[in-house]
């Protein structure tokens, strides 16, 4: 089984173009559905489909090409220190909804690992929380919503955005207003940068990615189903038990599983 390159965590999506990776990346993030599960509620799937399959097409033909020339050249302690960046940057969407969700502990522990990697860690480009075992808290508005009682709706493929629900579609909305800093730039600033950031993203998923459509009988259904399992156990704070062997959001095998760890 082909394994990724290195080990990093979650990202938070943003509405912007080209980011078909962050449907790839939730689905290799979580365990396959076993044969005995109940099939997920999928009421728009005659609408979904032909989403998917559009993005799909453009991840295929436009963003993994772009992501192959920019793996070629750009080293990969770079591409390591671009994705510390931003996961930096996640801070005020991680500590606001610790704070909504009563996470004190874990609020305590996103300012702390905000400080020292954005001062030792020069701006967030390195990761010395890591090294000091500062533990990773990993929430959004989404999430928030779940601890609050709200169910999830239906199951949306989103164009360009990928997968989603009602609950997560409104999440996604509240962290764009929790990441406040798009508000004091020009409106190109955010779009650049995020789209950056997931070009940066898909190229450390090339081999897994293309693993994943060949070995998948319907790779909708493994996207769509892998993803909903994923929020329910973020939602539910099972991330991390070993009995549900789903990597928690303070390990750095989160997405890219460390081989040793195998």
């Amino acid at each position: 089984m082909t394994t990724a390159k290195r080990p990093e965590r979650q990202r938070n999506r943003t509405p912007v173009t080209l980011v078909l990776a962050i449907a790839i990346a939730l689905a290799l993030a979580a365990p396959l559905a076993s044969a005995s599960a109940q099939p997920e509620s999928d009421p728009l799937e005659k609408i979904n489909r032909p989403i998917f399959r559009f993005n799909d097409g453009l991840d295929r033909w436009v963003l993994e090409p772009v992501a192959t020339g920019y793996d070629y050249v750009m080293p990969e302690r770079a591409q390591t220190w671009v994705e510390n960046f931003f996961t930096n940057a996640r801070f005020p969407i991680v500590f606001a909804n610790c704070l909504l969700q009563g996470k004190l502990d874990e609020a305590a522990a996103s300012v702390g690992r905000f400080v020292v990697n954005s001062t030792v860690g020069v701006g967030g480009f390195g990761d010395p929380a890591t090294y000091l075992k500062v533990p990773a808290p990993d929430e959004d508005f989404g999430q928030t919503l779940g601890k609050w009682g709200l169910r999830p709706g239906a199951y949306l493929m989103l164009p360009l955005l990928g997968p989603s629900d009602l609950r997560d579609g409104i999440g996604m909305g509240i962290d764009g207003v929790t990441r406040v800093w798009p508000f004091f730039v020009d409106t190109w600033v955010p779009v650049v940068t995020t789209g950056f950031q997931y070009l940066n993203l898909r190229s450390l998923y090339l081999e897994r990615i293309r693993d994943s459509r060949t070995q998948s009988v319907d790779f909708y259904v493994f996207v769509r189903d892998a993803y909903l399992q994923r929020r329910q156990s973020l939602i539910d704070d099972r991330i991390g038990n070993t009995d549900d062997r789903v990597p928690s959001a303070s390990d750095n095998d989160l997405y890219f599983p460390d081989p040793n760890k195998e």
